[in-house]
C-alpha cells in the first residue's frame, strides 16, 4: 500500500483505501483470517477456510495458507496472520490464556 501513496506511476494501478469488515466476536467466530493480496489472489475463501480447520495451531495455519499461495503460482507479497478464538464454554469472561508472563 505504500506504493501507491509516493509512487505517481503506480497510483492508477494500486488503490490506498483498504477493504473493510465489520464483524461480532462471538461463539459462532472461530478464527479471523487477515492476509495480503498474495494469497487471496490464488486461494479462494472455501479453501482458506478449510486450511484453516485442518490445522490446530494458528501459526501453522497461517504457514499452510502461505505455503499453500506459494504452491499456486502466487507472484505477489503473501502475508499471512490467523486468529483463533477460544471461547469459554462455561460462560464466564475470563480468558483462556496461552500467556507465558
Amino acid at each position: 500500500m505504500s506504493r501507491a501513496f509516493g509512487n505517481r506511476l503506480l497510483k492508477q494501478f494500486v488503490i490506498v483505501d483498504p477493504e473493510i469488515q465489520e464483524q461480532e466476536i462471538n461463539d459462532e467466530l472461530e478464527f479471523l483470517i487477515i492476509a495480503s493480496d498474495g494469497l487471496w489472489d490464488v486461494v479462494p475463501n472455501e479453501d482458506a477456510v478449510s486450511l484453516v480447520k485442518m490445522e490446530e495451531e494458528p501459526e501453522a495455519a497461517a504457514r499452510k495458507l502461505t505455503e499453500t499461495a506459494f504452491s499456486r503460482g502466487s507472484g505477489d507479497n503473501i502475508t499471512c496472520i490467523v486468529v483463533k478464538f477460544q471461547h469459554d464454554k462455561m460462560g464466564s469472561d475470563s480468558l483462556s490464556s496461552g500467556d507465558k508472563s
